[in-house]
C-alpha cells in the first residue's frame, strides 16, 4: 500500500512532468515563426546573371595569366555541352567547325597551346594524312585530346593510323552485344558501379545503357575506366569491349567514349573526370547542393474524395497526414539531403473545392518545425492557365499569411519563356529560384532572367535506372550537385493500386539509400539554399598556381564560402589555410573556401590509404 508521503511525492513528480511537456508545447508553438520564411531575400539585392561568368568575357585571370583555353571542333549539337563545361570550370572556349579553321585561327600566333581539344569526329576529314597529322601535333605540343564519340567503326577498321591515334589494336567486332557495363572506380565520383541486371525483372525496370557497340582492344600505354560486359566466360575482363578509355602520348593524352554518353542531359561530366586523368591534379569550383523536392505536396482542398477512399480509407486530409507525410519524413531525416516542398494548394481547380485553412496553418507550422523550406508549385491536373492558377493561390495565401512570401518555384516541365511570362505576377514577386524538368540543353543550373536562378531535377525518385545513376555520378562529380524530385501527384490520384504511396515508397526508399550513399559528405541544401550556392558559384572566379607542394588559390570578392574539388594522383592535403577540406574519396577532397586567397600544402600518400 502506498503510503500518504510517497502518493504525494508521484503527484508532485508527475505533475512537473505534465507542466515539463506542456511548457515545451507551449514554448515551440511561440518560436515556430513560420508566418514569414526564414528564406526570404530580396532578390534584387542578391548577385545576379551580370556579374556571373561566361565563356565570352573577359579572358584575363585575377592573377593576369591567360585562362586555360578549350578548343571545341564539330557543330552546335556538342558546342551548347561543352560551352556549359568551360564556363563552370572558369575557363575560355574556342570554336570551329574543321581543324582547318582551327590551324590559321589568331590564338595561335601568340603560339598559346590549348589546355584540351574536344572533338566531335564527325567534323574530321579522316582520309586526309594533314588532319591527321594536325591531330598528331597538337598530342606532341602537349595539348590533350578528347573525341565525344567514336568514329564510324569502318573509319577505325580500315585505317592503321586511326587505330594508332587511338590506341587500338584490332577491331575485334563490329557491332557487339554485351549484357552490362562496368564503370571503374577512380573516374567518377561514387565509386565503382556495375550496371548489369541479375534477372528480366531488373533488366526492365533499370537497364538503359547502350548495349550494343564496336569491340575496341587497345594496345599498351592505354588505361581503360568504363567497359562493357559480354556474356562469353572464356574471354577475360581485361579484353571486354572499352568505352571509355586514355591513350598516353609524352606531354599530353587522347581521351574517347565509344558510345553516345557525352551526348546526353549531365554527360559533360565526364569532362571534368576526363581532365582529372589527364592531369597530375585537378581543381575546380562547385555548387555543393543536394536537395530533394517533393512536388505537389501537401495538398489542401479535399478533392478526389471518391478514388482515395477506394484505394487509402482515407479522404486528402488522411491521406496527407497519415499517408504520405510519415513516409516523406522518414526519407528525409535518414539522408542529408534538404528538402523543399512544393505547395499545391489544390490540384483540380474546376471542381469547385477551396483549400482549407486549417489544413494551410497546420502545413506550414510543421515544415517549418522540420526545417522544411515550402515553395509553390505552378502545376494542376485541370488545364487551368498559370496566371489564374497563381492569382488564386495568392488570394487565399496573402489572406492568411500576408507576410509570407514564397522564393522557390516548381514549373515541371514548363519551358522558360513561360516561367518568364509570370514572373513578375504577384505571387511570383519573391520567388528568386525555380526548378524544373526540362532537359532541352546541358545548362544544369543557371540564371532564368537577371535575378532568378534555374536549377534542374536530375532523377525521379521514384524509378532509377542505370543510366539516371551515370547522369547522377557526372553531375556529382561536376559540380556536387543532385536535384531529386519526389511528384506525389500520382499518389493522390492513382489510376490504380499501383500508383499508391505504398508501392511507390519502397522504390523511394531504396533509391535514396542506396544510389545516394556516396554523397553524403555534400552538403543538404532547401532549393533556396541551393540557390546562394549556385549564385556564388556562377559569380565565382579564381587563379591558381602551384609551387613546389603548395597550391595557391586567388579567389574573386563574391560572397562565402564558395567549394571547390580538388582531385590528385597519390597525394593528400597536409594542410589548408584561407579554408578547410574534407576527404571524399581516395585522391579526392571537397575544400571550402572561407577567405579570398589560400594555400593548400599536398604530401605524398603512398601507403596511406587504408
Amino acid at each position: 500500500m502506498i503510503s500518504r508521503r510517497n502518493y504525494f511525492a508521484i503527484t508532485i513528480v508527475m505533475f512537473i512532468i505534465f507542466f515539463m511537456f506542456l511548457s515545451i508545447g507551449v514554448m515551440t508553438e511561440r518560436w515556430n515563426d513560420y508566418e514569414t520564411n526564414p528564406y526570404w531575400k530580396d532578390r534584387n539585392m542578391l548577385p545576379g546573371e551580370s556579374v556571373s561568368y561566361s565563356v565570352n568575357k573577359d579572358a584575363a585571370k585575377l592573377s593576369g595569366q591567360a585562362r586555360d583555353l578549350i578548343v571545341y571542333i564539330g557543330g552546335e549539337k556538342m558546342e551548347e555541352a561543352v560551352g556549359v563545361w568551360a564556363s563552370y570550370t572558369k575557363r575560355e572556349m574556342k570554336s570551329y567547325t574543321s581543324l582547318e579553321l582551327c590551324k590559321s585561327a589568331e590564338w595561335k600566333l601568340d603560339k598559346s597551346v590549348p589546355y584540351m581539344l574536344v572533338i566531335d569526329p564527325d567534323y574530321i576529314r579522316w582520309e586526309e594524312d594533314t588532319e591527321l597529322e594536325a591531330l598528331e601535333e597538337y598530342l606532341d605540343t602537349g595539348s590533350d585530346v578528347v573525341f565525344c564519340r567514336m568514329p564510324d567503326v569502318s573509319v577505325v577498321k580500315k585505317s592503321r593510323r586511326v587505330q594508332k591515334l587511338f590506341g587500338i589494336r584490332r577491331v575485334r567486332e563490329d557491332r557487339s552485344r554485351i549484357k552490362g557495363v562496368h564503370l571503374y572506380d577512380g573516374f567518377l565520383l561514387g565509386g565503382e558501379a556495375v550496371y548489369m541486371a541479375k534477372d528480366k525483372k531488373e533488366a526492365k525496370k533499370r537497364q538503359d545503357m547502350d548495349l550494343i557497340l564496336p569491340w575496341y582492344e587497345l594496345e599498351s600505354g592505354t588505361e581503360a575506366y568504363m567497359k562493357g560486359i559480354v556474356d562469353e566466360e572464356d574471354i577475360e575482363s581485361e579484353e571486354y569491349p572499352v568505352i571509355i578509355w586514355k591513350k598516353n602520348y609524352r606531354d599530353s593524352c587522347l581521351m574517347a567514349v565509344n558510345g553516345s554518353y557525352m551526348e546526353e542531359f549531365g554527360g559533360i561530366g565526364i569532362l571534368s573526370a576526363m581532365a582529372a586523368q589527364m592531369n597530375a591534379y585537378e581543381i575546380y569550383p562547385i555548387v555543393n547542393a543536394q536537395n530533394m523536392v517533393a512536388a505537389n505536396y501537401p495538398v489542401m482542398a479535399q478533392e478526389n474524395e471518391e478514388r482515395l477512399m477506394d484505394i487509402y480509407s482515407r479522404n486528402m486530409r488522411g491521406v496527407g497526414r497519415d499517408v504520405l507525410w510519415p513516409g516523406i519524413m522518414s526519407v528525409y531525416r535518414r539522408n542529408r539531403l534538404g528538402l523543399t516542398c512544393m505547395v499545391a494548394l489544390q490540384l483540380d481547380y474546376e471542381d469547385g473545392l477551396e483549400p482549407e485553412e486549417k489544413q494551410f496553418d497546420y502545413y506550414l507550422k510543421n515544415l517549418n518545425m522540420e526545417g522544411v523550406e515550402t515553395g509553390l508549385s505552378g502545376l494542376n491536373i485541370s488545364g487551368t492557365p498559370l496566371k489564374e492558377k497563381l492569382d488564386r493561390d495568392y488570394e487565399f495565401a496573402h489572406r492568411l499569411l500576408p507576410d509570407y512570401h514564397a522564393v522557390s518555384f516548381y514549373g515541371g516541365s514548363m519551358g522558360e519563356d513561360e516561367m518568364k511570362a509570370v514572373m513578375y505576377e504577384k505571387a511570383m514577386s519573391s520567388v528568386r529560384t525555380v526548378v524544373s524538368k526540362d532537359r532541352k540543353d546541358n545548362e544544369i543550373i543557371g540564371y532564368l532572367s537577371e535575378h532568378v536562378t534555374k536549377q534542374k531535377v536530375l532523377s525521379d525518385g521514384f524509378t532509377h535506372t542505370y543510366r539516371d545513376d551515370l547522369r547522377i555520378r557526372c553531375v556529382e562529380t561536376m559540380l556536387g550537385y543532385t536535384n531529386i524530385l519526389l511528384d506525389v501527384t500520382d499518389a493522390v490520384y492513382p489510376e490504380d493500386k499501383r500508383d499508391s504511396w505504398e508501392k511507390l515508397s519502397e522504390d523511394l526508399s531504396w533509391n535514396i539509400q542506396n544510389y545516394w550513399r556516396n554523397f553524403q559528405k555534400f552538403q543538404g541544401t532547401t532549393t533556396a539554399e541551393s540557390d546562394i550556392h549556385i549564385r556564388r558559384f556562377l559569380s565565382l572566379d579564381y587563379s591558381q598556381k602551384r609551387e613546389g607542394r603548395d597550391i595557391r588559390m586567388q579567389l574573386s570578392e563574391t560572397a562565402r564560402p564558395v567549394w571547390f574539388i580538388l582531385r590528385t594522383h597519390g597525394e593528400a592535403i597536409e594542410r589548408m589555410s584561407g579554408g578547410s577540406f574534407t576527404r571524399l574519396e581516395n585522391d579526392v577532397f571537397l575544400l571550402e573556401f572561407t577567405e579570398a586567397e589560400a594555400v593548400i600544402t599536398m604530401k605524398s600518400t603512398a601507403f596511406a590509404y587504408e
